[in-house]
């Protein structure tokens, strides 16, 4: 039915939405993974070489640094067409949910003895043809 036209249309406007949704969950943990990494082999190199090398350690501390800016930005830069899109998504099913409904109440109208009478005020006032008059 009408119900369940509206419901495919919805869901295929939504098709998309779930791969950015996920990006912007996503991309912080794998930010946030990268520099539980980077911390990790920056103790390695430490434990490793010792305190008199410190600069050993500056490649874990960088990789942690570039893997969390990378994981807030895939994040940030995601968000705004993920709620762009999220708008008109919401938009369009209002708009389906309203022209729907008026469908219905005009349907509905139809077949009642009202719109019966409706139906025949509209054929009298149709312009006729030349094969009608």
């Amino acid at each position: 039915g009408m119900e369940s036209a509206a419901g495919d249309e919805i869901k295929q406007l939504r098709q998309y939405m779930k791969v950015m949704d996920t990006m912007i969950t996503v991309a912080p943990l794998l930010g946030i993974f990268g520099t539980v990494l980077g911390i990790i082999s920056s103790f390695e190199m430490l434990g490793a070489a010792g305190i008199e090398h410190p600069e050993l350690v500056t490649g874990g501390i960088a990789q942690a640094l570039i893997t969390t800016a990378s994981g807030l930005g895939i994040a940030i830069f995601t968000v705004f067409p993920y709620n762009y899109f999220n708008s008109r998504v919401e938009e369009a099913s209002l708009a389906i949910e309203k022209y729907a409904t008026s469908l219905e109440i005009v349907y509905e109208n139809l077949d009642t003895p009202m719109g019966a009478s409706l139906q025949v005020a509209a054929a009298a006032e149709a312009p006729k043809t030349k094969a009608q008059g």
